[in-house]
């Protein structure tokens, strides 16, 4: 695994979220209904008193390090009134780091939120204290003027507890100013710091822990008889490392104590890329046992079908692993998989009606593999295309023609298609007429016949079922005898040498019996009439 591809897929994702990943997941601190509320709170003018306003102006004094002015939005006890800047900075932490608040889900109205049954105050998020106690985080609004909400005195008292529940609380206290502001997606400098640093430290644990197992794996492997094992070992190798690398992302990541949102992500990512690694090695998989199929010794047995019909189910059973991997993938990042189906059924007839040739393509493949209408390697005549077939995809056949150019003819269009499969035949048909001229007697007739047939019954590959030489029709030029044989073979340059040479002997026969051949011809016969003389004036 790189690091290239996961900071891509990170910034992408942080940057295009159609919402909080924490409300997509279901985290502490998500409200139920934030974008309806956010659409509504859109249309009403902010109040300078409101809650929104409190933890806008809270968020920005903190966001420029401006301590004691964030402070102004606590309720501090009396007694801790000098460690009012250090509170503030850690409740900003601990916002940062456990929760995922938005000004915009709040109420811009200056009463609050009045639908809550909370008229004293307004409860932003649920938090989890120590001992995993749900505890809330509220803000009241306070007397004075002018009126102002700040945090309440419940949740500045436990701020301090809060800030202890983080695993390197030392790390906001002791770390250069420089690094303790925030960078890009809400996440420190120091944080974005130790996402650099953690990516090779991830590929380097990734690859000694596949390394270690593999080694193990292979002792086990080499002990057995069977060979699948050292194969599948040796094919899984990348898929492997990724699951390793998706394995030990997550505690590697977590010291860094990322945001909330942006922690929510990186969890995602990691269940990703471990489904990712679980459809490589399916795929590994389904390409080892295609190999291993197609230089089986069925596969030696049944030839050109196994050819044909083993690469076309791989070729369907991964693009129906792309499509689970597709959906399984919009899932962990949050994306509503079950609406989109439902979507996809409402908008079906659109789907259909665009999809409709690629549908029918891909029924139109099942249904050659089902019908086994010809095979890779077999001669075909489809419509006005012969030639023979090179390739059976799922879209279209190949078909490499006597011109040595390849036609790809679309399966659905095919499957409707007239299908001559020269193939499939067990023996090569041999016809041809054979005119010779009309000075040939019947004795020398007779004598042709016979000869052309014993040459045909003599040849080692001829079918001796059935050879028939007839006189057949006696034309304007000639009479012709009709020669009708097969010969047991399939090679189609085998059948076009014999057929050479059964003509070649046919001129030779015709020849020795006194006989030639006839070419087309007409005789015309012209006869004088005798003239008649009509003497001078005789009309009678």
């Amino acid at each position: 695994m790189t690091a290239g591809p996961v900071l891509l897929l990170f910034a992408a994702h942080a940057a295009l979220a159609p919402r909080p990943l924490a409300a997509q997941f279901g985290l502490p601190g998500a409200k139920p209904s934030a974008d309806s509320a956010r659409t509504v709170a859109a249309s009403i003018a902010i109040s300078p008193a409101s809650p929104r306003a409190a933890l806008e102006g809270f968020l920005r004094h903190a966001n420029a390090g401006d301590w004691p002015g964030a402070a102004d939005f606590l309720t501090v006890p009396t007694g801790a009134r000098d460690r009012a800047p250090q509170l503030a900075r850690r409740l900003k932490s601990v916002i940062d780091q456990k929760l995922a608040l938005d000004p915009r889900d709040l109420s811009a109205l200056a009463v609050g939120d009045t639908t809550d049954g909370d008229l004293t105050g307004d409860r932003i998020a649920i938090i989890s204290g120590p001992g995993d106690r749900e505890e809330p985080v509220r803000l009241v609004r306070g007397s004075g003027t002018p009126s102002r909400w700040r945090f309440s005195q419940a949740t500045v008292a436990n701020v301090d507890a809060w800030f202890e529940t983080l695993q390197a609380p030392w790390i906001n206290e002791r770390l250069p100013t420089a690094l303790r502001r925030e960078g890009p997606l809400k996440v420190f400098w120091w944080q974005w710091l130790g996402l650099a640093l953690s990516l090779p430290i991830l590929v380097l644990v990734a690859w000694v822990l596949g390394a270690v197992l593999r080694v193990m794996l292979g002792r086990i492997a080499r002990s057995t008889v069977t060979e699948w094992d050292d194969l599948l070992l040796a094919n899984l190798r990348g898929p492997f490392r990724l699951w390793a690398a998706a394995l030990a992302a997550g505690p590697l990541l977590s010291f860094l104590q990322l945001n909330l949102r942006v922690a929510g992500f990186v969890d995602a990512l990691a269940r990703g890329l471990g489904f990712i690694a679980l459809f490589w090695a399916l795929l590994r998989v389904i390409r080892l046992v295609q190999s291993r199929l197609e230089s089986a010794e069925w596969a030696a047995e049944q030839g050109a079908q196994a050819r044909t019909l083993v690469p076309l189910l791989s070729n369907f059973l991964r693009v129906t692993l792309a499509v689970i991997a597709l959906l399984v993938a919009l899932a962990q990042f949050g994306y509503p998989v079950g609406t989109l189906l439902a979507g996809l059924g409402i908008g079906g007839i659109a789907v259909a009606l665009a999809a409709q040739k690629t549908v029918e393509h891909l029924f139109g493949s099942v249904s050659l593999a089902a019908d086994k209408a010809f095979r890779v390697g077999d001669w075909v005549r489809a419509g006005t295309t012969e030639g023979e077939v090179e390739r059976i995809g799922l879209r279209s056949t190949s078909l490499r023609t006597i011109d040595r150019t390849v036609v790809r003819i679309p399966n659905g269009r095919l499957a409707d298609e007239r299908i001559e499969t020269f193939g499939e035949r067990d023996r090569i048909l041999f016809r041809t007429d054979i005119d010779v001229t009309y000075d040939t007697s019947p004795e020398q007739l007779e004598r042709i016949r016979d000869e052309l047939e014993a040459a045909l019954r003599a040849h080692p590959l001829i079918w001796p079922d059935r050879v028939r030489v007839f006189v057949v029709l006696l034309t304007d030029s000639a009479i012709r005898l009709n020669v009708t044989a097969w010969f047991l073979t399939t090679d189609l340059h085998v059948f076009l040498r014999i057929r050479h040479d059964m003509f070649l002997r046919f001129m030779r026969i015709v020849r020795d019996n006194g006989s030639s051949f006839a070419f087309p011809s007409r005789t015309v016969y012209h006869v004088a009439q005798p003239s008649v003389v009509v003497p001078p004036g005789g009309d009678d």
